[in-house]
């Protein structure tokens, strides 16, 4: 029983009940981590490349706002699509296996909600790099883009290794990692490709 008159001064209680509590989060948890990791981690990783390889490319914020735009609608469209596809494609899996446990699995989103969650996930994890360029001088923009994508990243590594089980701070590290790979490699093109 949590007594909120004694923290805010409102006559008020609240009963949680733990039981379902812990089922509802599961099910959430399951339900939403592929797609929400899927879509936010590879459309930030993406949009932080291209921002990345065409600021050292071409220097010029309307071209890293075309191209990371660009890039970022296109990618949380496709995202959505893909987890659109798979999760239909895993439901009529089962159903041809005569096995009703993914399609009738609670924990499983639909086909049009996992590709939805998705695609919110992934266009708002992609405008996270571009935010900076509507602001900020390109040379500046570009430092604080890649830190608050190096953030976003960690910070999505680090839910996600709690809602899983594992390390927060080993799955924050890796999701910066494999962004600062396709970081490097988009400015070795940018910087092999200069252009104006």
């Amino acid at each position: 029983m949590v007594d909120l008159e004694a923290m805010t001064g409102v006559t008020l209680r609240a009963s949680i009940d733990h039981e379902r509590m812990g089922v509802l989060r599961r099910l959430v948890q399951a339900a939403t981590v592929r797609e929400i990791l899927m879509g936010a981690q590879d459309n930030l990783t993406n949009v932080l490349a291209v921002v990345l390889g065409v600021t050292i490319g071409a220097g010029r914020a309307d071209f890293v706002a075309l191209a990371g735009l660009s890039a970022g609608i296109a990618e949380s469209v496709s995202m959505g699509g893909v987890l659109y596809n798979a999760t239909r494609a895993e439901h009529q899996m089962a159903a041809l296996a005569g096995t009703s446990s993914v399609a009738s699995d609670a924990s499983r989103l639909t086909p049009v909600f996992s590709g939805l969650v998705t695609f919110a996930a992934s266009l708002i994890a992609g405008l996270l790099p571009l935010f900076p360029f509507a602001l900020l001088p390109v040379s500046s923009a570009i430092l604080v883009s890649m830190g608050l994508s190096v953030v976003g990243l960690f910070v999505l590594g680090s839910v996600t290794g709690r809602v899983a089980g594992g390390g927060w701070a080993t799955e924050g590290f890796r999701l910066v990692a494999v962004a600062g790979i396709a970081a490097v490699a988009a400015a070795a093109v940018g910087a092999a490709m200069r252009v104006g």
